[in-house]
């Protein structure tokens, strides 16, 4: 039995609900394509190391990756000094490293570094 007063409403746990939802909405939005691009960088440093080492040398190659940082809108966070390539015989390496700052929510910066790399035989 309910009094008169009780209507089994919860008002404020739902607002606080759509509050944290909201919030989590944002972050994501906020802090997804910053995945996206570094994944999608990597994926192609890894089709970059596997390229002919006589016919892409190490500065063609950094080229390369650097026209694909333009692409992903990181080139600004990543310069020529940021990555490696280190050719072998048989493999190639590339390590990157940079870092980008980012506001998940108003009020809330974190820095995030990324350290795409890669190691392939050559083709």
């Amino acid at each position: 039995m309910r009094s008169n007063g009780e209507r089994g409403e919860g008002r404020l746990g739902s607002i606080i609900g759509l509050v944290v939802f909201a919030a989590a909405l944002l972050a994501a939005w906020n802090t997804l394509p910053l995945f996206i691009a570094d994944y999608t960088f990597a994926d192609k440093l890894h089709e970059l190391a596997r390229m002919n080492r006589y016919q892409h040398n190490d500065e063609r190659i950094m080229d390369l990756i650097m026209k694909e940082a333009g692409k992903q809108r990181i080139d600004v966070y990543l310069g020529r000094d940021g990555c490696k390539i280190l050719t072998r015989e048989t493999s190639r390496t590339i390590d990157c490293k940079y870092q980008r700052q980012v506001e998940i929510l108003p009020g809330w910066k974190h820095t995030f570094r990324f350290s795409p790399s890669a190691d392939q035989p050559l083709i």
